[in-house]
């Protein structure tokens, strides 16, 4: 499975017998940008196995400028760098959480905003062509009022649907999870807003919240490290 880069963008998994269609819709050229397992880091195509599929002609050694290649290739990380930074940001979700009693809650915003960013990071790991919804929808559409009730069940027990779905279709040695946690989650935010009640669940949302976010976080990088 590969991916490569197409308008300052991420493309993949794809088969590798999908590349010559790639090659003759002028999505890959030689000096695109592609990464398979097994690759320290991302490659122009030219200089892959990839070479194969494209015309000869298209493989020269001027084709990729030394000085544009490296900044270029700046936006795009190595496995390890991506697992690095889900576990960062799971590490300062937890931080700011527990500072957030010493800060008077104001810590608890960057959380969320950590928290968001963990979501979006999962649902972009499943983007191909199947999944219900975008990152940036499944993350914005959060901040619509009164449509937000109704998202949040898509956002995050459709999130783990759609993953488990993602790794059945790409076999993938990936322990599938079950979306009654991100269910609770969702069911826990909306009693939070009844009076009376908001206190009570408010806590067990809280426990909810943190173990779901370490579920997240633990899915991105199995994903990450089983890439094929």
């Amino acid at each position: 499975m590969w991916y490569y880069s197409f308008q300052n963008q991420q493309v993949g998994p794809v088969e590798e017998d999908a590349i010559s269609g790639l090659v003759a819709e002028q999505k890959i050229n030689s000096t695109t940008l592609v990464w398979t397992q097994g690759m320290p880091t991302w490659q122009a195509a030219g200089s892959t196995v990839l070479a194969k599929f494209l015309p000869q002609a298209a493989i020269a050694p001027a084709a990729v400028p030394p000085a544009v290649a490296p900044a270029y290739a700046v936006s795009y990380k190595t496995p390890e760098m991506e697992v690095k930074e889900m576990n960062d940001l799971f590490l300062w979700f937890w931080i700011c959480l527990a500072g957030s009693v010493v800060t008077f809650g104001l810590s608890a915003i960057a959380s969320m905003v950590l928290f968001y960013i963990i979501l979006y990071r999962n649902w972009k790991l499943i983007q191909d062509g199947y999944a219900r919804t975008t990152p940036g929808r499944a993350v914005g559409f959060q901040f619509i009022p009164f449509f937000n009730l109704y998202w949040i069940f898509e956002a995050y027990p459709g999130l783990i649907r759609d993953t488990n779905a993602f790794i059945q279709r790409h076999g993938l040695p990936i322990k599938m999870q079950d979306a009654g946690l991100a269910t609770a989650f969702c069911i826990l935010t909306l009693l939070c807003l009844v009076p009376y009640l908001n206190i009570a669940t408010g806590i067990a949302l809280l426990v909810i919240q943190i173990i779901l976010a370490k579920n997240l976080r633990d899915s991105a990088v199995a994903l990450i490290q089983n890439r094929k």
